[in-house]
């Protein structure tokens, strides 16, 4: 599947935040692909040799960031929610995982991964990020590369996103989509 300019754009600008910092911001408007962007991102780091774990707090997101990665990058996600764990024999081998913030912010679950499991974490909806139960998991996984996605940086309570992420990698607005 080939980026619309702004997609492609967006994508460098990833890759360009990360030489200098861990964790980076993607502010995309609704209805312009911030998924298809950050699979393309996930291809790019599993072709460098990572894990990637997309985390989020909805399974209709986990399940429509698997769908796009199958579709887009012919890529198979493991899942960790509920029951399913990518660390079961079965999924070990896929390097993308859909995760539950959920199932993985608890302690006995999230003892399970080695502290340099995954090599980077893709927020979706990242407005929920610096919450405590993804600060646990960020945590957990210090030496992470981070991309939060979102079209909606502001947050209701005023709690600014500089507290997590370090730069905004790329902002596509509505007028100019």
């Amino acid at each position: 599947m080939k980026l619309r300019k702004y997609q492609e754009e967006a994508r460098q600008a990833v890759h360009q935040q990360w030489e200098t910092v861990d964790k980076t911001l993607l502010v995309l408007p609704t209805g312009c692909g911030k998924t298809i962007v950050f699979a393309k991102i996930a291809e790019d780091r599993v072709r460098e040799g990572n894990r990637v774990l997309i985390l989020a707090h909805r399974g209709e997101l986990l399940q429509q960031a698997a769908d796009k990665i199958a579709a887009a990058c012919g890529l198979t996600c493991s899942v960790e929610k509920a029951e399913q764990s990518c660390l079961d024999l079965d999924q070990l081998w896929y390097r993308i995982t859909v995760g539950s913030v959920q199932s993985l912010t608890r302690p006995q679950r999230l003892k399970r991964f080695p502290a340099d499991y995954f090599g980077t974490i893709i927020i979706d909806e990242a407005h929920h990020a610096i919450s405590d139960s993804y600060t646990r998991v960020l945590e957990h996984f210090p030496a992470a590369k981070v991309l939060g996605v979102t079209a909606t940086p502001d947050r209701g309570d005023m709690k600014n996103l500089g507290q997590l992420f370090e730069s905004v990698a790329y902002e596509y607005t509505l007028p100019q989509a």
